[in-house]
């Protein structure tokens, strides 16, 4: 099983990277591939068996949620994300790769399975003043006071921001809140029954309250660019935090510390900048090219702002060419770096604890010379020592890294 498992990862990432065109899922083969997507992208957030994670990410395999949600609703939320939160775009993964995930999510097993048949041209109709008062009475403990979700700390997702409005239709919520969530902290709302004993009309006017407020996307209303760094933690914590962790400490074989002071001396503007908008190719870094320019670099003006002990300063040469030996670079990789970074530097998905600094994403932002001087001065307060001159780790000599950078630079040649 673990070896199809690795099989269906390549296979995804073969297709990412070509965007060949395969068979119809529908098969076994299909689901596994499906859940070897779903456990590289999508477990981070919604956990291993997709059960979510309170005040962080919703159940996905819950049987109310999967007999109300359609597939063009999954389908959608996959590939276009949600605005305003940690769930990203993924416009790579449309057609096949977003289908298998969902034939994946469909063939988990749920206790008592219910289908239920929902009209997409219903409109509810009701008084947005009157569902106002109804959702702070009853919605804004969980969903947060503007319906925000987790970005207000609260337990329940952002059902007020437009990017699931313009998802989800009217009888999609209707349904939600009479039925609840079985299993999670969403009860019914309506009828004797509810927790709430609220009526259809009721329902309907908190309906029509959440429609009245789209589009509205409250971090952007809310922050202020005249504080620019300010603004750029919020949009990290909401874009960012997921992955890198709050203050960008990052997690060990997980999501490499961005606040580190080594990184932050040697990656430039630029180089964080193409990374956030080009992602990582084969890694759980998406692009993002949904951000405007000026949220990037609020984002960057965050980290730069982040206290760090010791400052230092290192100038990185983006016109600098390694020449070196292949065949050498390949033995020192193998010697020194594949421990941490993987086979051929793959990074965590090879089970490593370091990033992929053998991948295309990494190789097309990073420069020889920020390769060469992350070698030359590690990263302060994380594994990756320095591994140049007496006192590395290994006593590379300056041609010895110029070996290994062009031994990376070629493994997708």
């Amino acid at each position: 099983m673990k070896k199809s498992l690795e099989i269906c990862i390549t296979l995804a990432f073969l297709y990412l990277s070509t965007s060949q065109v395969l068979s119809s899922p529908g098969t076994e083969d299909w689901k596994l591939l499906g859940k070897a997507i779903f456990k590289t992208h999508c477990a981070v957030c919604h956990q291993e068996d997709g059960n979510g994670k309170i005040g962080f990410a919703p159940s996905i395999r819950n049987q109310d949620f999967l007999a109300i949600a359609s597939d063009e609703f999954i389908r959608r939320t996959i590939i276009e994300g949600r605005p305003g939160t940690s769930m990203t775009p993924r416009p790579d993964f449309k057609g096949l790769i977003a289908d298998s995930i969902i034939l994946y999510l469909r063939s988990l097993p749920v206790k008592n399975s219910v289908s239920i048949d929902l009209d997409q041209h219903w409109k509810a109709k009701g008084n947005a003043i009157h569902g106002k008062g109804l959702f702070r009475n009853f919605c804004s403990s969980c969903h947060g006071a503007n319906g925000e979700g987790y970005n207000a700390g609260v337990p329940g997702t952002a059902i007020g921001l437009s990017g699931f409005l313009s998802q989800a239709s009217d009888d999609y919520i209707f349904q939600t809140i009479k039925r609840g969530r079985v299993g999670t902290a969403m009860k019914p709302m309506m009828g004797k029954r509810g927790v709430a004993n609220l009526s259809n009309q009721q329902v309907e006017d908190i309906i029509v309250y959440l429609r009245s407020k789209s589009p509205r996307e409250m971090l952007v209303q809310t922050a202020d660019y005249k504080e620019v760094s300010k603004h750029g933690k919020i949009l990290f914590d909401a874009n960012c935090a997921v992955c890198h962790q709050s203050g960008g400490v990052g997690k060990v074989g997980f999501a490499p510390s961005i606040r580190n002071r080594d990184f932050l001396a040697i990656a430039s503007d630029d180089f964080i900048k193409k990374t956030i908008k080009n992602g990582r190719p084969g890694t759980s870094m998406p692009p993002r090219p949904d951000l405007p320019e000026r949220d990037i670099n609020a984002i960057i003006s965050y980290l730069r702002d982040i206290p760090v002990k010791v400052p230092v300063h290192y100038n990185v040469d983006p016109r600098y060419e390694a020449e070196g030996d292949i065949k050498s670079g390949k033995f020192n990789f193998e010697r020194y770096c594949q421990y941490c970074h993987g086979t051929n530097g793959i990074g965590y998905t090879a089970g490593g604890s370091g990033p992929g600094i053998g991948l295309a994403g990494f190789l097309d932002s990073a420069s020889d010379d920020y390769i060469f001087k992350t070698i030359q001065q590690g990263r302060v307060g994380t594994a990756m020592r320095s591994f140049m001159g007496v006192s590395g780790v290994a006593n590379l000599s300056g041609q010895d890294v110029n070996d290994i950078i062009v031994y990376l630079r070629n493994l997708n040649q």
